[in-house]
């Protein structure tokens, strides 16, 4: 289990767009056996969680550790995780945070839960930041050494860059 992963998910999960079926099959990308069990329902569900991640994000780019583990044991009490052991032989034995049983939806919920309850459990509850670019406000887990991430991705760090040498430029024509 790659519970990095799982937190990255959450991150994207946050910034994705779902407001349809189609759109959460795009979510899914390549997880070809749950985008084949996408159900209308499961949209509604995500939207909501969406939301309550988002408000995790907020609160760990705020430094609020107390409020971000408040939030997330709040979601964990909403959707709990059931790990199950797999694996296909006596050495490749590994977790799951999903049953057989479960929706899409609920799937989705409990790796994204277990990934960042694992994230705070490891690293502290404030690793969660918004990007500082404009016009982008996407959230990312900051992985670095001291907490000094400030864009979502190197796009965004360039564009900024660029644009404040450029401010700079213009500044030293002009003076």
């Amino acid at each position: 289990m790659d519970t990095a992963a799982y937190a990255q998910r959450a991150m994207d999960l946050v910034n994705a767009t779902l407001d349809t079926p189609d759109d959460l099959r795009a979510f899914l990308g390549t997880r070809e056996w749950m985008v084949e069990a996408v159900r209308a329902e499961d949209v509604p569900v995500l939207q909501e969680f969406r939301v309550r991640l988002a408000e995790v994000a907020d609160a760990s780019a705020a430094r609020d550790g107390g409020t971000v583990v408040a939030r997330l044991n709040a979601l964990l009490a909403l959707h709990p995780i059931r790990p199950v052991i797999s694996g296909h032989d006596e050495g490749s034995w590994h977790l799951h945070v999903y049953d057989v049983d479960a929706s899409v939806s609920e799937t989705v919920c409990a790796e994204a839960l277990f990934g960042l309850a694992m994230l705070v459990s490891d690293h502290g509850a404030t690793k969660i930041g918004r990007c500082a670019a404009t016009r982008c406000s996407n959230a990312f887990i900051d992985t670095s050494a001291n907490s000094s991430r400030r864009f979502c991705s190197t796009r965004c760090s360039t564009r900024m860059n660029v644009a404040a040498l450029r401010a700079r430029q213009k500044a030293a024509r002009t003076s």
